[in-house]
């Protein structure tokens, strides 16, 4: 099983999330990852990632996204009809990241970058209101993510598995709890 990863706004490849999932995934030969830094820019950072689906050779693939990440696992999983799971995902980040528009710091290099109204449009152009396959989606959340309304993922969400945590954090405290139930869902299915 091949498995891309995708992290969050102002975050990278360097985060805690997507280095539990990579030393998770590197300890099992028969699974692959695809874990880069996102552009900043929307649609610079699918046609990245969509370039990558382009090149594979393997049918078996799934997603894993956290926060705006999520938000990009839920869009590409219901375009190509594969599984995904969104770790505390934005919903509508056109309407989320309105806040943030402006000079942003990339938490792990600090590279200054300038999030704009134009990059909105590119979010709302992939939102999705209704999902093909909701069954393809497995959600986990916490009601204590301080940067998004876990309510809003319980509702888009609907017929997909979910597992909603009281307390915790936007940064999902002890994902590594996770991992096995994560690659599990991705493969389920998969022959």
């Amino acid at each position: 099983m091949h498995i891309i990863y995708l992290h969050g706004f102002c975050s990278s490849a360097a985060s805690f999330k997507a280095q539990q999932v990579k030393g998770f995934i590197d300890q099992q030969e028969a699974h692959s990852l695809y874990l880069v830094d996102l552009p900043y820019a929307p649609a610079e950072a699918m046609a990245l990632v969509e370039s990558h689906i382009a090149s594979l050779d393997d049918p078996n693939w799934g997603l894993i996204g956290s926060s705006l990440g999520g938000f990009y696992a839920s869009y590409l999983g219901d375009k190509y009809g594969k599984k995904a799971v969104l770790i505390n995902p934005a919903v509508r980040p056109h309407l989320l990241l309105e806040a943030v528009l402006g000079e942003n710091n990339n938490y792990h290099s600090n590279q200054t970058f300038v999030f704009t109204k134009q990059h909105l449009t590119q979010l709302q152009a992939m939102y999705r209101p209704r999902l093909q396959q909701p069954s393809d989606m497995l959600l986990l959340s916490q009601t204590a993510d301080e940067v998004l309304d876990y309510r809003q993922g319980v509702d888009y969400y609907q017929g997909s598995e979910q597992i909603v945590i009281t307390g915790g954090s936007h940064a999902f405290d002890g994902y590594e709890k996770f991992l096995d139930k994560t690659v599990n869902f991705l493969m389920n299915g998969v022959g």
